[in-house]
This record gives C-alpha cells, structure tokens and sequence, in this order.
C-alpha cells in the first residue's frame, strides 16, 4: 500500500518548517545575488519541501521578503549594536565595530546586495532603518569619546562600511584580508578617532 501524503518525507520534513527556516534560506539568497534571487520554487528545493508548505507561513513573496528583511534588520543590526554595546571603552567598541566589518559574513554581503536593490521600496526602507540605527550607534561612540566633528566623522566611518560593502561585492579581491585587514582597522581608527 504506497505511503499516505502526510507519511512522505517531504512532507514529514514541511511540518517540521516554519517561517525562520523559509527566511533563513531568503536571507542566503539574498547573499548570494541579491533580493531578486529570491524563489519560492528554488527556496522550497532547498528546503526539500513543497510551495505548499511556504503559503502555509506566508501569503506570498512579498511577505517572505519582508521577513528576512525584518531578521536581516534583527541579526546584522540590532544585535549586532546590543553585542557591541556591553563593551564599555567605546574606542575599543569602535574597534569591535569595524572588525565586524571583516567577520560578519554573510552580513556585509547581505548589506551589499540590498543596497544594490535599494529602488525597491520594501529593501529601501529597510535600508533606511538599518542606517539610522548604526549611524546613531556610531554617533554615540563618538559623542563618548569626544572627538572634535564627531557627527561627521561618524558619518565618514559609516560611508566607509557601505563603500566597503560595495567593494566586497563588485571588487572583493581588492577587499583587505587578514594583515591587511588588520591594518586598515589601525588606519582607521587612528584616522576617525584621533588616535595615534
């Protein structure tokens, strides 16, 4: 007697799926080329399940979509400013910031294709939510050292991570790495904080 439907092992597998599964492979998607690469037929593949189990959490794609963009907010800014911020020295928490710039994979190329994806209107005001949140968050960094023209030397560091992020995903070979990456880091704190 063949197996029933809800015997199957994709099926077995869909009920076990639930709307963080369907956005974690949204947000892979993303990283890889971008929120247009989002397919519900390829992400359900993936998944090894069927479209039945995606509109059993979301209406449609663009519900998916603003789900990751949603986590993509939670877990590549709010955590990351709630992780960075129980560092006490803020120069050393700017040193942990910028770091993260070359470690937190795949945030900075998720951040890239977004921003190449900005005219949409769902990924622009995503983007603009996030870029509030870490250009205040530098800001404060700033505000607590002292540094003369904080704003905009706040400013001026934030651009450099959306023109690292660019780089990374047009040009990633000329993306400091290891001693180089390091450097850069010294650079630019000595550079955006004064230090030397």
């Amino acid at each position: 007697m063949p197996p029933r439907p809800a015997d199957s092992p994709a099926t077995a597998r869909s009920d076990r799926l639930g709307p963080d599964d369907w956005t974690r492979v949204a947000l892979l998607a993303i990283a890889e080329k971008g929120a247009k690469n989002v397919s519900v037929e390829r992400l359900a593949r993936e998944l090894g399940t069927t479209k039945g189990s995606f509109y059993w959490h979301f209406k449609d794609r663009t519900a998916l979509i603003d789900a990751a963009l949603e986590r993509w907010e939670r877990d590549f800014t709010d955590r990351v400013i709630e992780q960075l911020s129980t560092i006490e020295d803020p120069r050393q928490r700017f040193r942990a910031l910028l770091e993260t710039t070359f470690t937190d994979q795949p945030g900075i190329v998720i951040d890239a294709n977004l921003i190449a994806d900005a005219g949409d209107p769902a990924v622009g005001a995503a983007l603009e939510r996030a870029a509030r949140k870490r250009l205040a968050f530098v800001d404060r960094i700033f505000a607590q050292i002292g540094t003369p023209g904080g704003s905009d030397r706040a400013l001026l560091a934030f651009s450099a991570y959306v023109g690292l992020a660019q780089l990374r995903r047009t040009a990633p070979l000329l993306t400091p790495k290891s001693r180089r990456a390091k450097a850069y880091i010294d650079h630019a704190c000595v550079w955006l904080l004064g230090d030397g």
